[in-house]
């Protein structure tokens, strides 16, 4: 259920020629839901979400630009082809405007460039268009102030998770990815907790704070993941309606798609759910006082 979502707000040609660039963010929380959320807009028919998940513009930017390059090679030499791929992979077929907005994306220039990222999104058309980048979690608040001044009409979705839940599936991430020297004993992730970037991205409610206080409460939306894994078709419908889309367009792919469902993952213990607890009680207890709803029970465990 959604915490602060105004109604839908209307599509029109005016709005959509005034402000340009995206009509909505996902800010996050990391592994929290976010590819589900792009899985599910992507092969929506009131949307376009350019073929890149997270553009990291405003947080790294140019730390996709050889992800594009290698799109563009493959679309440009056989889009055909390239498509198949895709389609194997349950991601859905490029167009041209998918294959433009990757040459506006390798042409960007270094750094951050407002009107080059909202020139990415020129060829939207009518279509509902976003970013969904879980990276912007992190921004500070002079960058948020410049994005909404940039795009005043802009929605802002947040998805947050427990924070004890989502700090371990961090850390199963990067031990996967072999990111993590040793086990997954409690020494590691004190180890990991350390690291530059590990803790601003666990202070959800932070980022929260920050991106409610930039914009008007009818156009930031909190979800929970705890109803993603509870009632998915129902998530669905709430983020759709809130984004200005059909709720009740024919949907291609089911609302409890999950993506990353076989990656292997290390279980949690209690003594390892008791840790992390210790580590996030602060942040456990701001969640309860900053979301409310299902927040309050994370809390306890804290």
């Amino acid at each position: 259920m959604s915490v602060g979502a105004g109604a839908p707000g209307s599509r029109d040609a005016e709005t959509v020629s005034r402000s340009g660039g995206p009509d909505f963010l996902c800010v996050g929380a990391q592994k929290a839901g976010t590819q589900w959320l792009y899985d599910q807009l992507a092969p929506h028919p009131d949307f376009w979400l350019p073929p890149i998940k997270e553009f990291h513009h405003f947080d790294l930017p140019g730390s996709r630009r050889e992800l594009a390059e290698g799109m563009l090679r493959r679309a440009e030499a056989d889009l055909d082809a390239f498509n198949a791929f895709r389609q194997q992979n349950r991601r859905r077929a490029l167009v041209e405007r998918d294959v433009a907005f990757l040459r506006k994306f390798v042409a960007m220039p270094p750094g951050v460039d407002i009107e080059a990222y909202a020139a990415l999104f020129d060829d939207k058309g009518a279509s509902i268009a976003g970013d969904v980048t879980p990276g912007y979690s992190i921004l500070e608040p002079g960058v948020i102030g410049t994005i909404v001044a940039r795009f005043p009409d802009l929605k802002v979705i947040f998805i947050a998770r427990d924070p004890v839940d989502r700090f371990w599936s961090a850390f199963n991430m990067r031990l996967r990815r072999g990111d993590l020297k040793g086990r997954a004993d409690i020494r590691s992730v004190e180890r990991f907790a350390a690291r530059e970037g590990v803790m601003s991205r666990s202070r959800q409610s932070v980022t929260v704070r920050r991106w409610r206080e930039a914009i008007p409460a009818d156009r930031f939306a909190l979800f929970f993941f705890d109803d993603l894994v509870a009632d998915p078709a129902t998530l669905r419908r709430e983020v759709l309606t809130f984004l200005g889309g059909s709720p009740d367009a024919a949907a291609t792919v089911e609302a409890g798609f999950n993506r990353k469902g076989d990656n292997e993952k290390v279980p949690m213990d209690a003594a390892m759910q008791a840790a992390i607890a210790r580590i996030l009680a602060d942040e456990l207890k701001a969640c309860a006082a900053e979301f409310g709803g299902r927040a309050v029970a994370w809390a306890r465990r804290g």
